[in-house]
C-alpha cells in the first residue's frame, strides 16, 4: 500500500507516494546522515533529472543501501560514520 506524505522540496510543499518500507528506509537514512527528510528530498530533487521525485527517491534508497553493503562486504567493517551522501548521489546522477 502506498502512503502519501507531504515534504518541503527546495522551499515548496509537494507530496510523494511511497510504500511503508521506503518511507521507513528514508527516515533511517536521514537519521544516519543527520539531515531532515526535507533536506534529503531537496538534494534528490536537485539531481533527479527528468524522473519524478517518488521514483528518484526509491532509486536513491536502493542505491544508498547497496552502496553501504558493498563497502561492508569489501572492507568488512560496520557502517562508516564519516559516510558522505554525495558519493551516493554521484552513483545515481
Amino acid at each position: 500500500m502506498l502512503l502519501c506524505k507531504n515534504v518541503i522540496v527546495n522551499g515548496r510543499r509537494t507530496s510523494m507516494r511511497l510504500d511503508r518500507e521506503t518511507w521507513l528506509s528514508l527516515a533511517d537514512i536521514c537519521f544516519r546522515e543527520k539531515v531532515t527528510i526535507h533536506e534529503l528530498c531537496s538534494k534528490i530533487d536537485s539531481i533527479k533529472g527528468r524522473s519524478g521525485l517518488s521514483s528518484a527517491t526509491r532509486l536513491f534508497v536502493l542505491t544508498y543501501f547497496r552502496y553501504i553493503l558493498s563497502k561492508y562486504e569489501k572492507e568488512s567493517f560496520t557502517f562508516p560514520r564519516e559516510f558522505n551522501p554525495d558519493e551516493v548521489f554521484k552513483k545515481i546522477s
